[in-house]
């Protein structure tokens, strides 16, 4: 598999809950797929990753990223799972999201502009207490500020993790075996 692959999860898009009117601005979604071209560009190692990943009862997050890369003598490691959150303007919102992400994966991280992470910056402290990671994004200088990265985080539920990493898996074996 390539450094860095995407997979598409197949999860039904929240969008279509929306009004036509308000469905049809597209600043949030612009701004997740931007995140995940840059992101995944410049990922060393192996890794998979996708948007829209769900699973039941924890909520659908932005991009999902799970890194299996090799130890120091090549032998595999075991796989990390991040997930990411991204708001426009709401980082509260955002956070409480994250929070229930935390739930299946190793490390969660909430993605906004640079604007709103400098108001989010003054509860940096929630954040760490949370386990909970702060980047902002700009899409025009492409550039990702990862302002806080919480270390050495495990899943709070294990069950919900090994589910998380077998939906991936069966995604990526799925995709395999199909082309």
């Amino acid at each position: 598999m390539s450094c860095a692959s995407s997979i598409d999860f197949k999860t039904f898009n929240p969008r279509r809950n929306l009004p036509p009117a308000v469905a049809r601005k597209r600043g949030e979604a612009n701004f997740v797929g931007a995140f995940q071209r840059e992101f995944t560009s410049d990922r060393k190692g192996q890794g998979v990753g996708g948007r829209h990943f769900e699973l039941a009862g924890y909520g659908i997050a932005d991009f999902v990223w799970m890194d299996y890369g090799q130890g120091d003598e090549g032998a595999a490691t075991e796989p990390i799972l991040t997930s990411f959150e991204m708001k426009m303007k709401d980082w509260r919102r955002a956070l409480s999201q994250a929070y229930r992400y935390s739930y299946f994966a190793d490390r969660s991280i909430v993605v906004v502009p640079t604007d709103v992470a400098d108001r989010a910056q003054g509860y940096l402290h929630v954040f760490e207490r949370l386990g909970i990671g702060l980047w902002s994004y700009e899409p025009k200088t492409e550039n990702i500020d990862m302002r806080f990265t919480p270390s050495e985080t495990r899943a709070k539920n294990p069950v919900a993790r090994e589910k998380a990493l077998a939906r991936i898996s069966n995604r990526v074996k799925f995709r395999k075996t199909s082309k």
